[in-house]
């Protein structure tokens, strides 16, 4: 069972990663010097390709990873920065999804950063994600701040719901 979620887990990332590598190139590519056709033809393949293969594979990752933690037992410390890292890189898919739409609507993108940063950062997080993830660093208890490793027991401050 854990062999299965592993390589489900690792085939959605490699899917995903792929994804948000070629997203942004294609962005890079919608300049108002582009031919309509051409044009027309990278807004339906990047809209498919979000839609249908970068977020499915993103869903079945995180399903499959957050499987394995359970599975394993895994709750260490290393872990968590993985998953921080993780967070940057849903990010990342948000904002590139944000441009695949205003791609779809406007037929052309002018980004607020321009999609080299993008590929940059996203090449940045997902490098440090496997190094996380294969050194295993061993990180000091004492990074984390008090009130994040006891229980405050304290209300939440939300009303009590109603039953």
């Amino acid at each position: 069972m854990i062999a299965l979620l592993k390589f489900l887990h690792i085939a959605a990332l490699a899917i995903w990663c792929a994804g948000l590598l070629i997203l942004p190139l294609l962005l890079t590519g919608s300049h108002r010097g582009t031919p309509e056709p051409k044009a027309a033809r990278m807004r339906i393949f990047a809209h498919n390709a979000y839609n249908l293969c970068v977020s499915p594979a993103a869903v079945v990752a995180t399903i499959a990873g957050g499987s394995l933690i359970f599975a394993r037992e895994l709750f260490q410390p290393w872990l968590f920065a993985k998953l921080g890292f993780v967070g940057v890189l849903v990010v990342i898919h948000t904002y590139l999804g944000h441009c695949v739409v205003e791609l779809g609507e406007r037929g052309r993108v002018s980004p607020l950063v321009h999609p080299y940063l993008v590929l940059a950062a996203a090449l940045a997080v997902m490098t440090a994600i496997l190094v996380v993830v294969l050194a295993k660093p061993v990180i000091s208890p004492d990074l984390v701040p008090d009130w994040l490793r006891s229980p405050l027991n304290r209300q939440l401050p939300f009303p009590t719901v109603p039953s």
